[in-house]
């Protein structure tokens, strides 16, 4: 999950109405718990007195939360063999793809494994930023700054601008003013500008940055401190012109202060980026109604700067033990077909699901009845989370809201809405109208070791990964049944 950006590249919405209202009507008749019995059972038999389809309540109790784990151990062994990421288009991604299309194979689905081109990025050094002035305090990359995914390399020199910088700055605030173009016009040509983070893409302000002729951009976060620096993507490497980086609160203050004493800085960054493939994997049940498809997905690939076991480890390891109960208690056949997506280049701006879904027709969209992503299922210290249906698209999300909700009130276990904006592969889906849902369990105000080298299995609260676990097998279990026929 990248949460440091707020919208990933857009696709023109094409919305059903028709088929989301149907799903709404479904899904509150799923939830319905002074429904009487069915009347009329599918495949998946008929639903409990208390309006829970049976395959709900087997899938949650049969998928086994030592078995996540394992799954997990897996993805550890196989990451750290290929020297400690699953980065889009690197070999350790490369190798879990293979392994999770293996174990979908061996449960007896449809395997697809589908290539994308994707960004790959490397920075090549530490880089250089320096403050020209006596005295100035000492600047380390990567302790104090870093290169924002996708930045060009670039070397220049210029005077410091900070623009609209609040020293006072809460750790999570996100008030930067670089977001709104008029706040650029009094940016002289050839500065290095200093802001801070806005509500909106980084992208955003690079351009901005770039039209009023910025020599370099960096984004100083009230929230970091020495060690802390994450990278923020800049989604597409098109376009791009001038060296981005990303910084501490120490390192910002710094800068900051130079600005306002009319010192220049020297900036030093060596970049690649190149295209590389890598694979989406997308499964299916080989049986059930293929008008009414349920999709279960969750990103393969970690941040090119640590292993990603809590992101998105922990949602490849559900999903992939919710897909093989699944078809063990269904053998394959449940009333609407169910569609297992791993995907790639999440990290660095919902590649894989962009091509996914950039590449459907009306009738492969149409034909999605729900979409239910899995990613960051257990920060230590985190909360039970689904995602809230007020900031998305489709009138049936709220439905779906409900289910996820349910499914963790079916173990006696509360949750609460999150609204995480575009920064999951829910975000093309739900441009297109297909009604999304997902579970997250993030720690507030943030995971600690998001997108670092510490997201290692220490990173990961297993008793909430086994709730997790358990929410999506009985909503996936739910949906799967198919629309569900009440006496009056």
């Amino acid at each position: 999950m990248d949460r440091r950006r707020s919208r990933a590249r857009g696709v023109t919405p094409a919305r059903s109405p028709a088929r989301a209202w149907v799903l709404v009507a479904t899904v509150a008749l799923l939830l319905a718990g002074c429904a009487a019995p069915e009347v009329s059972p599918g495949p998946s038999g008929a639903a409990t007195p208390s309006g829970a389809p049976p395959l709900a309540v087997s899938l949650r109790d049969a998928v086994d939360p030592a078995a996540v784990l394992a799954d997990l151990d897996r993805l550890v062994e196989i990451t750290a063999q290929h020297g400690g990421t699953r980065a889009a288009g690197s070999d350790g991604y490369a190798a879990a793809a293979e392994w999770v299309a293996g174990e979908l194979r061996d449960a007896g689905y449809e395997v697809t494994p589908t290539p994308v081109s994707v960004p790959w990025f490397t920075q090549n050094s530490p880089g250089l930023l320096e403050i020209l002035a006596p005295g100035a305090p000492a600047l380390e990359g990567p302790r104090d700054f870093k290169a924002m995914l996708l930045s060009p390399p670039g070397e220049v020199t210029g005077p410091l601008y900070a623009l609209g910088f609040d020293p006072e700055a809460a750790p999570d605030a996100r008030s930067g003013v670089g977001c709104d173009a008029s706040a650029w016009a009094g940016v002289p040509a050839g500065a290095i500008v200093l802001v801070q983070p806005g509500p909106c893409w980084n992208r955003t302000m690079v351009e901005h940055a770039q039209y009023a002729g910025a020599a370099a951009l960096i984004s100083a976060n009230p929230g970091w401190g020495p060690g802390q620096v994450l990278r923020p993507t800049l989604i597409d490497p098109q376009g791009l012109v001038i060296p981005v980086l990303a910084a501490t609160r120490d390192a910002g203050l710094a800068l900051a202060e130079a600005a306002r004493a009319g010192q220049e800085a020297h900036i030093r960054l060596s970049t690649t980026t190149v295209r590389r493939q890598s694979d989406n994997v997308v499964a299916q049940t080989r049986g059930g109604d293929g008008g009414r498809v349920v999709m279960l997905g969750a990103h393969l690939d970690s941040s090119i700067d640590g292993p990603g076991i809590n992101d998105n480890g922990t949602g490849v390891a559900v999903a992939l033990e919710v897909a093989r109960q699944l078809a063990a208690l269904t053998h394959g056949q449940p009333a609407w077909k169910v569609r297992v997506a791993f995907w790639t280049g999440e990290e660095y701006g919902l590649w894989g699901s962009a091509d996914y879904t950039g590449s459907l027709v009306d009738a492969d969209r149409g034909s999605i009845a729900a979409y239910l992503n899995l990613d960051m299922l257990a920060s230590p210290g985190g909360t039970r989370q689904v995602y809230d249906a007020a900031t998305l698209s489709s009138p049936a999300s709220a439905a779906l809201q409900r289910l996820l909700a349910k499914a963790f009130e079916a173990d006696g276990l509360d949750s609460e809405p999150v609204d995480i904006a575009g920064a999951s592969d829910h975000y093309l889906f739900d441009q297109l109208g297909v009604p999304v849902g997902g579970i997250i369990a993030e720690a507030a105000p943030g995971d600690a070791c998001y997108h670092l080298a510490c997201d290692t299995t220490d990173n990961v609260d297993a008793a909430l990964l086994g709730q997790a676990a358990r929410a999506a097998a009985w909503a996936t279990g739910a949906l799967a049944s198919g629309r569900t026929e009440l006496a009056p």
